[in-house]
């Protein structure tokens, strides 16, 4: 990689020494430093050795064509700003450059003010992208800095302080009044439900660091569903409600981490017991849609106003009951969101207050090697 100046640096790549010419006049007027090239290999070069941070490129020129270095540029330069110019403006030829990287397209014959303003245009994308990546990468780092800070400065003096609590429970024995034994059981409620936060953030950094699940194997989802089930059908006629499943026999195998399943399913199936009065039901359906299955978990609970269901996914988000009661974490979705992810599916949900909420899971199936001959 060259440095040329600290001025921004536009490559214009195009066959005709006229227009070649003509863009490097107009452009470093304008106060840019500018390089050229006649064809698409010394472009290429050029690109690969000086990173402009935009190129002006021909879509058609020998050799080698504008698509092809649009996207080899956009592969091989990721903040660069990419513009096709035509003589050819057609919408097909736009949103093809468009799917291969290209910012934006030029047709020909073009004015220098139209050149100047694609220019500006171009470069403040580029400045805005950066600095959004720049963000984003921060606020990465902060959380995984939170998360460390978590896992090692409250975890232990969490467990010590629940230790005293017991021990202080078992010693005093009868000493302890009523009243203060409640108060003690308050606090264990509280520092278990601490508790279980911390490990719902290990998780959740666990899955995002890819360290979480992941030896994946051959999984029979019927058999996922029916054990996650099981596990909250105590919970379901506690809270006077009904689970059923419709889950045929013979559907295919997916490759996934039975655990961490298991816990998508009993957290979707544990909200919908939050949410839906006594007397109401929680139906699983399972169907296959070509090379995916859906599974569906459906309750007649209180629904989700339209205005809340893009943020239910999002950390720390925690629905309310009638009584506008928050209860929960609100990682539990964010987990079953990131799980799904990790096993190459999605999560989406549906809902209309009043009626019920569904939550649909969709898993790719497990393709079959296919032995040699067939």
């Amino acid at each position: 990689m060259t440095t040329l100046s600290d001025k921004p640096v536009i490559l214009v790549i195009d066959d005709e020494e006229a227009l070649r010419d003509g863009c490097r006049q107009v452009l470093e007027k304008t106060g840019y430093t500018v390089l050229t090239a006649a064809n698409g290999n010394e472009g290429i070069n050029l690109a690969r050795e000086h990173l402009p941070h935009i190129a002006f490129v021909d879509l058609k020129m020998p050799n080698i064509s504008g698509m092809e270095i649009i996207e080899i540029l956009s592969h091989d330069i990721p903040d660069i700003m990419l513009v096709m110019i035509t003589g050819y403006a057609s919408i097909v030829s736009a949103v093809e450059a468009m799917k291969k990287g290209a910012y934006d397209y030029l047709p020909k014959p073009f004015s220098a003010d139209q050149l100047r303003a694609l220019a500006y245009r171009g470069l403040e994308h580029r400045r805005l992208k950066i600095e959004t990546r720049i963000l984003r990468e921060e606020k990465d780092q902060i959380q995984k800095n939170f998360i460390t800070f978590v896992s090692h400065e409250m975890r232990s003096p969490l467990v010590a302080i629940q230790q005293y609590m017991e021990t202080l429970k078992a010693t005093a024995g009868d000493c302890l009044n009523q009243d203060v034994r409640e108060v003690i059981e308050r606090c264990s409620a509280r520092v278990e439900g601490l508790e279980k936060l911390v490990e719902h953030w290990l998780d959740l950094s666990r899955i995002e660091n890819g360290t979480f699940a992941e030896q994946k194997v051959a999984l029979n989802l019927r058999h996922v569903i029916l054990r996650a089930a099981e596990e909250m059908n105590s919970l379901c006629k506690k809270r006077g409600l009904t689970l059923t499943s419709n889950i045929p026999e013979n559907i295919p195998s997916i490759m996934g981490d039975e655990e961490s399943l298991v816990r998508v399913f009993t957290n979707i199936i544990g909200n919908a017991t939050k949410f839906t009065p006594e007397g109401g039901a929680i139906t699983i359906s399972v169907k296959q849609e070509g090379h995916y299955i859906t599974a569906d978990i459906a309750d007649t609970g209180f629904g989700i106003s339209p205005d809340k269901i893009p943020f239910i996914f999002e950390p720390f988000y925690r629905g309310k009951d009638k009584n506008e009661r928050g209860r929960g974490s609100g990682l539990g979705l964010t987990f079953c969101k990131l799980i799904m992810e990790s096993h190459q599916g999605d999560i989406t949900v549906s809902s209309k207050e009043g009626e019920g909420t569904t939550f649909a899971l969709k898993f790719p199936v497990q393709v079959q090697a296919t032995k040699p001959g067939e």
